[in-house]
């Protein structure tokens, strides 16, 4: 009789147990609903409007941009810290794609268009005070110094230390004004030794000089540039 008992206990606190893990489980599930609920899509439709004047998002969230008819994208009005869009998408045709910038605006409302379609197609994203933004994209850089004929035969070496994995980064190599060099490339996080190679051009410059002054400026997209000098000697 005890053990039936005992046996009848052990089958109550299991059932007990799933399900508070199943209230839990429930739980977390509509909170994920909550969150993913919080960020609308951008739609623009195939007659040259957006489905809405205002699209809502939270900090930190890539904002999709769905197009349902002609070639539209979203573009800010507004620069950011790289000289371009603060958040911008590829133009395309149909499917969806992301809004690359929106993860790193704080609480606002951001005006944005399509720049095929400019005079019908502006809305408003507004971003709540909801999350976080994500830091956006930095890097240090340091150029090694080598001789003229090293840079002339091998291109120019850098050291950059990037925050985060960073694509289409444009490294530019100068002379005064004339530049002589120019790579675009992809930084992984953490350091990277890229090595920006001389144009013909830029060669034929540095030809019979014993030492020359050199600047190399990263374009990091969506962050601020960066800039680093060495004498070549």
């Amino acid at each position: 009789m005890s053990r039936r008992r005992e046996q009848s206990k052990r089958r109550g606190n299991r059932r007990r147990l799933l399900f508070a893990l199943a209230v839990v489980g429930a739980g977390v599930l509509f909170a994920g609903g909550l969150a993913f609920a919080a960020s609308q899509t951008i739609i623009a439709q195939g007659d040259s409007t957006f489905s809405a004047a205002t699209y809502t998002a939270d900090q930190g969230e890539v904002v999709p941009l769905q197009v349902t008819g002609d070639q539209h994208n979203a573009t800010a009005l507004k620069n950011g810290p790289d000289g371009q869009a603060l958040f911008r998408s590829p133009t395309i045709s149909g499917g969806t794609t992301g809004v690359q910038g929106t993860q790193y605006l704080s609480a606002g409302d951001y005006t944005f268009y399509c720049t095929i379609h400019p005079t019908t197609m502006q809305a408003t994203l507004h971003v709540t005070s909801n999350g976080m933004p994500q830091a956006r994209p930095a890097s240090s850089i340091k150029l090694t110094r080598r001789s003229v004929a090293q840079t002339i035969k091998k291109g120019l070496k850098l050291n950059m230390t990037p925050t985060t994995r960073v694509e289409g980064v444009t490294l530019t190599a100068k002379l005064g004004k004339a530049t002589i060099g120019k790579k675009t490339t992809t930084l992984l996080e953490g350091f990277n030794a890229p090595v920006v190679k001389l144009s013909k051009a830029g060669k034929s410059k540095l030809q019979g000089k014993s030492s020359a002054k050199v600047t190399v400026t990263a374009d990091i997209p969506f962050g601020s540039p960066v800039s680093a000098k060495a004498k070549l000697g």
